[in-house]
């Protein structure tokens, strides 16, 4: 909900926060982003929290802003409660968090930058050496023809194993004799 910046009544004696600090940053923000998190007050248009964000919209010149109404019905501890958990559990980030924020901040420029023709080619190129073959061939199982030429005597290359005839025996199975029950058994060994 968005009411006038001037509907807002702030006492001063009651809040906590005195020293706004430097708030060009916010201010900065909230013109590149808008205002993200909306300024809580309650049923009568009282502050409880958004102290800075205020400030930094009124620098901004904007007459209106976004709340949040909470009904408190007048409980100035309930009320001064919001207002100490806004300011005093929050986190701001650490100077690794910082980088990593940066760090992500040139990728998605680098990700979104225009390139040009000449980098659009090179990037071509090396995505013709860099992709895996989407099928590799596997060698044949079946000896050349005769009447193969030169070039086909080489080791065939096939996309499946042809299977071979069951009436053909393979070399191992040629040189496998059948041997007789009587003859599979073992002579006794002499301890």
């Amino acid at each position: 909900m968005k009411i006038a910046i001037e509907l807002i009544k702030v006492d001063e004696e009651v809040r906590i926060r005195k020293e706004i600090g430097n708030l060009q940053p916010l201010v900065d923000s909230i013109a590149k982003v808008g205002l993200i998190n909306p300024i809580l007050i309650d049923e009568q248009s009282n502050l409880v929290a958004g102290y800075r964000r205020l400030a930094a919209c009124k620098k901004l010149n904007m007459k209106e802003v976004d709340v949040r109404i909470v009904e408190f019905g007048g409980d100035m501890m309930k009320m001064l409660d919001v207002e100490v958990a806004e300011n005093f559990f929050r986190k701001d980030f650490t100077p690794e968090e910082v980088l990593a924020t940066e760090r992500r901040r040139q990728e998605i420029l680098e990700a979104t930058r225009k390139k040009g023709f000449f980098q659009r080619l090179w990037l071509w190129l090396k995505s013709l050496f860099s992709q895996e073959p989407t099928q590799k061939l596997k060698p044949a199982s079946y000896p050349p023809s005769p009447l193969d030429g030169p070039a086909d005597l080489q080791e065939r290359q096939v996309d499946e194993p042809i299977e071979q005839d069951s009436t053909e025996q393979s070399p191992q199975d040629r040189e496998r004799v059948p041997q007789d029950a009587e003859d599979q058994q073992e002579p006794p060994r002499n301890p």
